[in-house]
Formats: C-alpha cells, sequence, structure tokens
C-alpha cells in the first residue's frame, strides 16, 4: 500500500469534542464507512502517534455511496466535481482546498493538482469562472 497523506486533530475538551463529531457527521454524511486507525507520522515509525483515529470512508458501493461515479474518465471526473455540491458547498471549492493543504504539507499529488486543473479549464470554458470562489492559482 502507498503513503497516505492527511492531518489528524486531536480534541481535548469534552464537549469540543462531541461538537466536532456533531459537524462531521453531517459534513461527512456521503460517507458510508467508519474506520479506526492507527495515525503515523513517519513512513518507518513503528509506533503510531496517535491511535484510534475516526476515519471516515467512502465505498465503492453505489446502494449505499449515492455519490460513487464508479469507473470513469478523467474528464467525466472532474465534470461531476464542476457540478457536485454538498452541505459544505461546492466540490470543486473542496477540491482546490485539498490542492492547497496537500501542497502545504509537502504533498505534491499529481492526480489532484491534475484534477484541479482539469475542473478549472471546464469552469472556465463554460464561461462559469464565477463558480471558483477558492483556491485558483
Amino acid at each position: 500500500m502507498e503513503d497516505q497523506w492527511g492531518v489528524a486533530y486531536k480534541i481535548i475538551r469534552k464537549e469540543d469534542q462531541e461538537a466536532a463529531l456533531e459537524h462531521l457527521e453531517v459534513r461527512e454524511k456521503q460517507y458510508d464507512m467508519k474506520a479506526y486507525l492507527d495515525f503515523f507520522t513517519e513512513p518507518t515509525a513503528t509506533m503510531p502517534a496517535i491511535s484510534n483515529v475516526l476515519l471516515y470512508i467512502a465505498s465503492a458501493d453505489k446502494k449505499l455511496n449515492k455519490n460513487y461515479l464508479g469507473p470513469a474518465s478523467f474528464e467525466e471526473i472532474a465534470d461531476q466535481i464542476v457540478h457536485a455540491e454538498g452541505p459544505s458547498g461546492p466540490n470543486r471549492d473542496y477540491l482546490f482546498k485539498l490542492e492547497t493543504a496537500l501542497i502545504q504539507i509537502g504533498c505534491e499529488d499529481e492526480h489532484v493538482n491534475d484534477l484541479a486543473d482539469e475542473v478549472r479549464r471546464i469552469v472556465l470554458k463554460r464561461g462559469t469562472a464565477h463558480l471558483m470562489k477558492t483556491g485558483i492559482h
């Protein structure tokens, strides 16, 4: 398995934990599975930095995950992102913020960068540049 990049947050106060989970249950409701994993901060580490990290997972089961596109071309994926919107706003904004966040933590994800560029191209081609509120480079 290749390395997966991410950020983990530790929330100390019980009332803050409850509020964060309540928010996440709304924001991440399209994900149909949850898992608790060990989080490693170094690729060669043998002991996790944090255990029991909550992870939301979107499966490829179209019955459980209505937003799963299925096998699709790069252009189809980008087109879905251009049009998708959820409780946290437009999916394209999420993609642009993800691209920026990955760069900030030192992860150059070619797929994410290329996808963000394709989404920008589609939006600009359709004359809907006003849709891109964030993340324009």
